[in-house]
């Protein structure tokens, strides 16, 4: 009974210790380029601000996943949380020198971006680790849940205490933040297991090791390709085509456009209930189909922007309708695909597995986006819409079949 009640204290340590700190980022990114526009204004310092203060995280992202297969995870992600709340500290102290301001922020900004990735990575690790294998699907549910939640509310209250209040009280906010989320995740009950043979090895035969384990596991290659496909096609919708579709096309005000993303965040939160509730379905097992099923509602996006102009209220209503079904089925992908990866990836190559993983999206969304804006641009988005989601059907099928013939050989 006690071991019962650890077991869930630990994990609700985690995930609340983990909302904290999303709840944390997604504060801060919303007030950042606001408190830079108003500094300095200039929206080409402000790009080349946000260019600077990624790139080095993103760089560094596979040598991080290094460092969380030898070190104690929880020990990571309580520095992590205690680091970031130190450098928001330095901020908060050098705020009166308006000379240099601009410079420490953007260091500090750089490392605190490198923080963030290996926290990421680290909380992912440890999670598989605290979480049983048979019900590490429901409760990456309910972390997906929590995950959105603070993504859907930091934002809104950053702007509003950013309005009323200044940059100042944001950052008191941010090391209170930072610092209460160390100390729930200090109390988590966890004993790290070393890997001998990583402490003894050389950084790039290790990083070498996590290539040639993706490389020589199909189904896990399979996946990776599959996801690393989705962030290409997929990733550009929100930035792209959704707003070339309902600004653009049929003159929908920006304020009601705001409505679209609240209605795919609606339908994660209830993916997310559902996933923790289910015991009956193995989400698993049907990956391929709700992929498959969610490339055809985008796709209808596309086809009914033809049926239904001019007729937006019409279109405007079919449209909340699919971003709703949307943001339940990518959930009720992106948990159980999670769930698998975490479930069939040794411990000791996960670190370098996520980073691989996060590295690879980092570079892809943003070119998907780009390849999703010329040809927005050239063929109009809901052509793009179509033609994006057409080739995803077909990456699905190739592989749904590839999978097939794998499971049938073992």
């Amino acid at each position: 009974m006690k071991e019962e009640k650890d077991y869930k204290k630990n994990i609700i340590l985690l995930i609340a210790g983990r909302i904290t700190s999303k709840f944390g980022v997604a504060f801060y990114l919303v007030v950042l380029p606001l408190y830079i526009l108003k500094s300095s204004g200039d929206l080409a310092w402000s790009g080349l601000f946000f260019t600077l203060s990624t790139i080095p995280a993103i760089v560094a992202t596979p040598f991080l996943g290094l460092v969380v297969d030898r070190l104690n995870r929880k020990n990571i992600i309580v520095v992590c949380d205690l680091l970031t709340s130190f450098f928001y500290f330095i901020l908060l102290l050098t705020y009166g020198l308006k000379d240099i301001y601009p410079v420490i922020l953007l260091f500090v900004t750089i490392v605190i971006n490198i923080i963030s990735s290996i926290f990421e990575i680290s909380s992912k690790v440890l999670f598989t680790e605290l979480v049983s294998a048979d019900t590490l699907e429901n409760y990456n549910g309910i972390k997906s849940f929590g995950d959105n939640g603070a993504a859907l509310v930091g934002p809104v209250l950053g702007t509003i205490i950013f309005g009323l209040w200044g940059f100042k009280l944001v950052l008191v906010i941010m090391v209170c933040l930072y610092f209460l989320s160390a100390i729930q995740e200090y109390f988590i009950q966890y004993t790290f297991s070393r890997i001998r043979h990583l402490e003894k090895s050389h950084w790039f035969h290790d990083l070498k090791g996590g290539l040639h384990f993706v490389w020589h596991n199909k189904d896990i290659l399979n996946l990776f390709i599959l996801a690393m496909s989705l962030n290409f096609f997929i990733g550009g919708s929100d930035e792209i085509m959704n707003p070339g579709i309902i600004i653009q096309k049929y003159k929908i005000s920006e304020t009601l456009y705001g409505f679209t993303s609240t209605s795919l965040i609606i339908g994660t939160f209830i993916a997310g209930l559902f996933i923790f509730k289910n015991k009956k379905i193995k989400l698993q097992n049907y990956m391929y189909h709700l992929i498959f099923i969610n490339s055809l509602l985008m796709i209808c996006i596309g086809v009914f922007s033809f049926l239904f102009y001019p007729m937006k209220q019409l279109y405007f209503c079919t449209f909340l309708i699919l971003q709703f079904f949307i943001g339940f089925l990518v959930t009720c992908v992106n948990v159980p695909l999670n769930s698998y990866l975490q479930i069939h990836t040794p411990l000791e190559y996960q670190g370098r597995f996520f980073a691989l993983l996060s590295f690879s999206s980092n570079l892809l969304i943003p070119l998907g986006i780009l390849y999703s804006g010329f040809l927005s641009s050239a063929a109009g988005p809901d052509v793009t819409y179509i033609v994006n989601n057409v080739i995803v059907l077909l990456i699905i099928l190739f592989y749904f079949l590839k999978r097939t013939k794998y499971i049938q050989k073992q």
